[in-house]
Formats: C-alpha cells, sequence, structure tokens
C-alpha cells in the first residue's frame, strides 16, 4: 500500500424500519388481515393475510400510496 492511501471505514445506518417499504406493507396488512382479528386456525389467518396480498396485487394504488409517503417523508419529489 502507498503512503497516501488510506483505508476508511463508514458506519452503517442503524435498522430503520420506518425507510423500508416492505415493512409500511406488512404493517398495512397486519391492520387490515390479522389486528384485533380472531382466527380459529391457522389456515384461517393465512387466507387473511393471502386475500390481502391479492388486493395488493390487483389494486397497485395501495402500494403507490406507501411508495408517495415514503418519498415525502425523504423530500424526493
Amino acid at each position: 500500500m502507498e503512503q497516501g492511501n488510506r483505508l476508511f471505514t463508514f458506519q452503517s445506518p442503524s435498522y430503520s424500519p420506518d425507510k423500508n417499504p416492505i415493512e409500511k406493507l406488512w404493517k398495512n396488512t397486519k391492520r387490515d388481515a390479522t389486528h384485533m382479528k380472531y382466527s380459529p386456525a391457522f389456515e384461517d389467518l393465512r387466507k387473511a393475510v393471502v386475500n390481502a396480498f391479492e388486493k395488493y396485487q390487483n389494486d397497485a394504488a395501495k402500494i403507490i400510496c406507501v411508495m408517495k409517503k415514503l418519498r415525502a417523508e425523504a423530500g424526493i419529489a
């Protein structure tokens, strides 16, 4: 290594679920499909979550809304 070269380390940002779009979608999924809802069997819970995912597949507006909020929070137009 030449004398002028240096090795630098950078600290990675801490875990930030609030900046991760999938975490927002999981939060919405939990709110819509599982929160305060009784599932007598695991299959009922699975169906509720799959139905929420299918809504995302069929209506991109829900995902676009999440992305717009994240962009606004980050100051990106």
